[in-house]
């Protein structure tokens, strides 16, 4: 499973064997008819090691679904022994359509509270997740925005929060159908061709978010995260605290805190592409002007402290370990 930036990849892997492919084929993809020609759409990364291999798939989506899909993400992966990924929050929520073993999943890591999902749809956190799996498991991810998640859902997110339903409670009898026939596609293209059909289907009859509401989430994602709290509810023409609830009420994450999320995901995907730039340049390159506010974020996002962060992250959304 993959959970990119809210579910990310966290088990530090050194691949033994790498390579990028596409068109790339996965179980139970074995009755595509001879001969058929497939337009080549995802690009994918193949890693294997002592601790088992895996396989990534991933691609846009639409281009009138991009307001409201991040991206389309597939996997495949076998591991013999459990593994546990440590999922941070940012912008997006994620939908796993999941066609293998169960996963093991506890917000905050309170593993005293875990409880077991194959598939699972996520609203927004504002704390990290664990995620533990043992065996193989293949299946689709789609990356929401809080926005997408607001309209496909078709009701406000407030009972989501910090939350991995079932998706057939969220989504009802089209996540059961959506999963069956993503199950019987015939490759990753495939797939990703078949949900933006089915997403599109349902963007139609999507009903609107309010204006205000939708403004001010644009507002702060377009500043990653540096909008003025104050200024943005002024421009509702709400008061602080009604705007607040509002936003809340709509995404399932105060405003505030929304704007502290995207931050640190910003300061997190800095450090993870590898270009050298020190944990000190990108703390002040995203704003973090004081350490003890960095601090504060590291631990409520991550679980620890800022360097044990910068030394565990892994490229290609290798993500960070418990």
């Amino acid at each position: 499973m993959v959970c990119q930036a809210r579910c990310a990849r966290l088990v530090r892997i050194r691949p033994a064997l790498t390579a990028r492919a596409r068109c790339a084929r996965l179980p139970p993809m074995s009755h595509r008819p001879a001969g058929a020609r497939t337009r080549c759409r995802a690009i994918v990364t193949r890693h294997a090691s002592d601790l088992g291999r895996w396989e990534l798939a991933r691609t846009r989506p639409a281009e009138s679904l991009r307001p409201f899909v991040r991206e389309y993400i597939g996997w495949s992966e076998q591991f013999g022994s459990p593994l546990r990924r440590r999922a941070l929050p940012d912008e997006t929520a994620a939908l796993i359509i999941n066609f293998g073993a169960p996963y093991r999943l506890s917000a905050a890591g309170r593993l005293d509270a875990a409880f077991e999902r194959t598939s699972f749809i996520t609203g927004a956190y504002d704390t990290f997740q664990v995620v533990e799996s043992c065996g193989e498991t293949h299946g689709v991810q789609v990356d929401f925005t809080l926005l997408g998640l607001r309209l496909f859902v078709g009701h406000p997110l407030d009972d989501l929060t910090n939350q991995a339903l079932a998706p057939e409670d969220v989504f009802g009898g089209f996540a059961q159908e959506l999963a069956g026939r993503l199950y019987d596609a015939a490759s990753w293209d495939a797939r990703f061709d078949l949900l933006d059909r089915a997403l599109l289907a349902r963007l139609a009859a999507a009903h609107a978010v309010p204006p205000a509401v939708c403004h001010a989430w644009n507002r702060i994602l377009r500043l990653r995260g540096r909008a003025g709290i104050g200024a943005l509810a002024r421009e509702t023409g709400w008061s602080d605290r009604h705007f607040t609830a509002q936003f809340r009420h709509q995404f399932g994450i105060t405003p505030k805190v929304f704007a502290r999320v995207l931050r640190f995901a910003a300061l997190v995907r800095d450090l993870r592409q590898g270009s050298g730039i020190s944990l000190a340049d990108a703390a002040l390159r995203h704003g973090y002007f004081d350490q003890s506010h960095l601090n504060r974020d590291a631990r409520r996002f991550a679980g620890t402290t800022p360097g044990a962060l910068a030394r565990g992250l892994t490229p290609d959304d290798g993500g960070f370990g418990v």
